[in-house]
């Protein structure tokens, strides 16, 4: 009698042969209209009186779960993050003025100042087409005004 050995064999430990779909695909259950699984049948909750050892014991139909919550979990307090402010600008910068890089690909253009982002970056552009300077966004501490 030989035993039954599985038609998807491991290529290395962890590893199988075929991929899930591929195993479905074999065994045919694409095909088989009809086919669910087997449902697990539930225990129906009674409790059943015993004789033990003389005397009588309860014996509950489900098990008590090993682990219970406990009642006094400690609540998280509440996080107050102050929301993020916009950097301050300079006061020597403003829309038009000529402003120099100091660091990226571009240090040393200068270039127009054109307004400030909500996220406290400098919109600045060349323009591109005299110094090939697109617009960036720039940190003010990288600039000279």
């Amino acid at each position: 009698r030989k035993t039954a050995a599985s038609r998807n064999h491991d290529l290395i430990p962890g590893v199988k042969r075929y991929s899930r779909a591929a195993m479905y695909k074999k065994t045919g259950k694409h095909l088989k209209k009809d086919w669910k699984p087997v449902a697990k049948k539930q225990s129906v909750a009674q409790s059943v009186t015993k004789d033990f050892q003389g005397g009588k014991r309860v014996v509950p139909a489900q098990k008590a779960p090993k682990w219970y919550p406990a009642e006094d979990l400690p609540s998280r307090r509440a996080v107050r993050k102050a929301a993020p402010k916009t950097a301050k600008l300079r006061a020597s910068i403003t829309p038009g003025t000529v402003l120099v890089l100091l660091a990226g690909r571009f240090a040393g253009k200068r270039v127009v100042f054109l307004k400030q982002l909500e996220s406290g970056l400098l919109l600045v552009n060349g323009p591109y087409k005299i110094n090939g300077c697109p617009l960036r966004r720039v940190n003010q501490a990288y600039v000279i005004a």
